[in-house]
């Protein structure tokens, strides 16, 4: 081969050495080309995927599966005692569970369907918008709860010291009643007990007394009620014996039955009153104490004590 040929032969052989480097370069940035467009793609998918979606108060991400889940527990840990609001509060819970599970499992198939996520997720902001208004209300609900409850407690406080005036007033009645009716009340001033013989003498001896005189005086009351009142009287021996005790000798005193010794029907006018009665003897009587009480419309009205010796 001559110098000439040669020359050609490298010449050509160079420039197919610069041709395929070129080629091979050329080959090299478009491969890095494609790699970058497809490295883009991925970061506009994944943006989507990311991308916020706003409504009112809603912010919800795709790919924020904890943030989901958190919003999803807030929901179900919303309780309220009116039974129509936790309904509606369920149902609409109940709605964003599934929303969130169908973006889950969109997630794990890496779905391209970008309308379907942006459409579940605006769906999915919108059932939190209507939660929120739940929120809302529950909490126009606690606060009407807790205007009603201090409301509620200032009536049971009026309440409670309009009883207590009242059970005062009642209290200040009763005692006034109680004093008018004491006022009312008959009251023995004076007593006297006088032995007497078989001639209805006086005596000072025991061996011949055979009867008792028994005066009592009842004092001036204008308040009393005119007219027929029975005084009953109780004499106690000094052995603590009724005497004169019998069946049916009774009278009605403190919601029971109390029996009695005597008893003198009087014509009564508010003023000064003496009465007397008698007690027989069967036999000589006891040395010792006596007690004598005087009852007239239910009441003690006098009590009063003597000795025979």
């Amino acid at each position: 081969m001559d110098k000439k040929t040669k020359t050609i032969v490298l010449v050509v052989s160079a420039v197919c050495v610069v041709a395929i480097g070129a080629v091979i370069a050329l080959l090299v940035s478009l491969n890095h080309l494609r790699k970058a467009n497809a490295e883009q793609e991925r970061e506009i998918f994944n943006l989507n995927e990311q991308m916020n979606f706003e409504q009112g108060q809603a912010v919800l991400r795709f790919d924020d599966e904890h943030a989901l889940d958190e919003q999803l527990q807030t929901f179900e840990h919303l309780k309220v005692d009116n039974d129509s609001l936790q309904n509606l509060l369920d149902q609409q819970t109940e709605h964003a569970k599934d929303l969130v599970n169908e973006i889950k499992k969109l997630k794990r198939e890496n779905s391209n369907d970008k309308a379907r996520i942006n459409e579940l997720l605006k769906e999915l902001a919108a059932v939190r918008e209507l939660i929120m208004g739940y929120i809302r209300q529950i909490d126009e609900l606690n606060t009407q709860n807790q205007q009603l409850t201090v409301e509620n407690e200032q009536v049971k406080e009026e309440n409670r010291q309009i009883r207590d005036r009242n059970k005062s007033l009642s209290n200040q009645n009763e005692q006034l009643s109680q004093t008018v009716n004491r006022a009312k009340q008959l009251d023995v001033t004076h007593f006297q007990m006088t032995p007497l013989n078989k001639r209805d003498k006086k005596t000072k001896y025991l061996r011949k007394t055979v009867k008792l005189q028994l005066d009592y005086t009842i004092g001036k009351n204008i308040t009393a009620e005119p007219g027929m009142k029975t005084i009953y009287m109780r004499l106690t021996s000094p052995s603590d014996q009724l005497l004169g005790e019998s069946e049916g000798k009774v009278f009605a005193f403190e919601d029971g039955e109390v029996p009695y010794s005597l008893k003198q029907e009087i014509e009564y006018a508010g003023e000064i009153y003496n009465g007397t009665l008698f007690w027989p003897l069967a036999e000589e009587p006891q040395e010792g104490t006596y007690r004598v009480e005087f009852f007239a419309d239910g009441s003690l009205i006098g009590q009063y004590s003597f000795v025979l010796d």
